[in-house]
């Protein structure tokens, strides 16, 4: 398997307009190969991948309200205006701020940039410099996808929040879990953990349920100390660290005094049984950042409830203390929330 740090220098200004190329090339994948990918029912391999992006699965279309509704055209740099949000050369707040300011009236950016600084939560004194050296190749790919699928964000439309529409945007998403992980982190979201964690001098990062390690990964090169833990029951085709800790994560807290020295961090939350809330209930720290859907299409695992709703009925002991938005794939709401135990 080639390394972690050969997959980006393979990365590196590349992100071929043939996705299929781009993933062989960069995780040195053999030309030809039979691994099926799996999603919950989805099973393709990368070469079938391919052949579905090709016949226009990526279109994701916005709609105006008029009667019959008709598609609205998304111009590319309208695009470029949104997922330069997330790029480590930009300041997030003032980029958010041109998004919407620079929004012809009613438009599909008009509204989402009015959704997206509604949703903006963060402490004055986080302050985030800019960076070139930031490499993150999941960042490239999805702003990539984005200008295949010409999507400028999630609204706050209610058919955000079903379970289909978080599933039926585009056949490539499988392909990246396995890869680099369920939801991508942005430069902004590494630098509020590492704002998290300095702010009550942890001990660093617990990565609960860490998967292939992506995150953790990202964050090491963050400068942010981090330890992984996983019952590596799933299957991934690329792991990005060596020594994650096999074990079952409530177990794990139970042993390890709660974890009561360390910020926990939960990314995309498992969501078969209550391993989720056993996760919050054993943790003895005072902070927890989640990274996830910020609606209720049921991967919140809390049901039909979004994380601030469970939050506010079941954790009234813990205060929301910021919440940026992730990069976010056709049809999804990512977004990343920080939560403090109260004093």
């Amino acid at each position: 398997m080639v390394s972690p740090d050969a997959v980006l220098e393979n990365w590196k200004g590349m992100v071929d307009d043939d996705f299929e190329v781009t993933i062989r090339t960069a995780f040195d994948l053999p030309p030809v190969d039979d691994y099926v990918y799996a999603a919950e029912s989805f099973q393709m391999t990368l070469a079938q991948v391919q052949e579905s992006m090709a016949t226009g699965m990526l279109t994701w279309n916005y709609w105006s309200p008029d009667h019959p509704p008709q598609r609205i055209p998304i111009p590319d740099s309208d695009v470029t205006a949104y997922t330069s949000i997330f790029s480590p050369t930009t300041d997030t707040a003032k980029s958010l701020k041109s998004f919407e300011a620079n929004a012809k009236k009613s438009s599909p950016r008009a509204l989402i940039s009015s959704y997206l600084n509604s949703r903006r939560l963060v402490p004055s004194d986080l302050k985030i410099p800019k960076s070139k050296q930031h490499l993150n190749p999941y960042y490239d790919i999805w702003t990539w996808s984005c200008l295949k699928c010409h999507f400028i964000g999630p609204t706050n439309d209610s058919s955000y929040a079903h379970p289909t529409n978080a599933k039926r945007t585009h056949p490539m998403l499988p392909i990246l879990y396995h890869h680099f992980g369920c939801v991508c982190p942005s430069y902004e979201a590494l630098s509020v953990i590492s704002y998290a964690c300095n702010r009550v001098k942890s001990d660093g990062v617990l990565d609960m349920a860490s998967g292939n390690g992506f995150w953790t990964y990202m964050l090491r090169r963050h400068g942010v100390k981090c330890v992984a833990v996983d019952n590596m029951e799933a299957k991934w085709r690329y792991m990005w660290i060596d020594d994650t800790i096999k074990a079952n994560g409530v177990t794990y807290l139970k042993q390890n005094n709660g974890a009561q020295n360390q910020v926990l961090l939960m990314v995309y939350m498992v969501t078969r049984g209550d391993f989720t809330k056993q996760v919050l209930k054993a943790y003895k720290g005072s902070v927890i950042v989640i990274a996830g859907t910020q609606n209720a299409n049921r991967f919140t695992s809390f049901g039909d409830v979004t994380v601030e709703e469970y939050f506010a009925k079941d954790m009234p002991s813990w205060e929301l203390a910021v919440r940026v938005a992730l990069p976010s794939f056709a049809g999804k709401d990512e977004g990343l929330f920080v939560y403090e135990r109260k004093k």
